[in-house]
């Protein structure tokens, strides 16, 4: 008899075996769930091709369909050569390219104190005085004060215009 009640620990290792199996580069599984409710785990995994990121999405879609406990995810982005998001409700998987890795960050934005309602960085944003200004604005391992300072100047109160100051 096979237990169908797995816990979503075991599915996130489930497809990351099969992630493994393909040679997904740097897979990073975070741990989601004290954090949001929107997912116990993201997957995030690294594709060197168009080639290997279809076969990483495959092989998890064969790995996990005759697998007890697992249900067939929600896939978005197939016919990317970029990104392919596999959402499982409880597990979701990234599978990227290293360039749409490196630009989104996710790790970077998933494991950094965010305050309330904060927006992942994009290539444009502008840093608070005395951080370097450039695409990946924080691109130390582990240099949370800049994180901090970055976060503290986003989350200011911005004064209103005066109306007669605007040309």
């Amino acid at each position: 008899m096979s237990n169908t009640n797995i816990d979503s620990k075991e599915r996130a290792q489930i497809i990351l075996d099969a992630i493994e199996d393909r040679k997904g580069h740097e897979p990073v599984l975070l741990d989601l769930r004290e954090k949001v409710n929107v997912a116990d785990f993201f997957l995030i995994v690294t594709a060197t091709s168009t080639p290997h990121l279809r076969a990483l999405a495959e092989n998890v879609l064969e790995r996990v369909k005759d697998e007890p406990g697992m249900t067939k995810p929600n896939v978005q982005g197939e016919a990317s050569v970029e990104w392919v998001l596999m959402d499982f409700g409880d597990i979701v998987v990234h599978l990227m390219s290293e360039e749409a890795r490196e630009r989104y960050k996710l790790e970077q934005f998933w494991t950094t104190p965010q305050p309330k309602g904060a927006l992942p960085p994009t290539p444009g944003t502008v840093l608070p005085e005395g951080l370097e200004a450039q695409g990946n604005w924080s691109e130390d391992e582990g240099d949370d004060d800049d994180d901090a300072a970055f976060f503290a100047a986003a989350d200011q109160e911005v004064e209103p215009l005066d109306e007669d100051d605007v040309e």
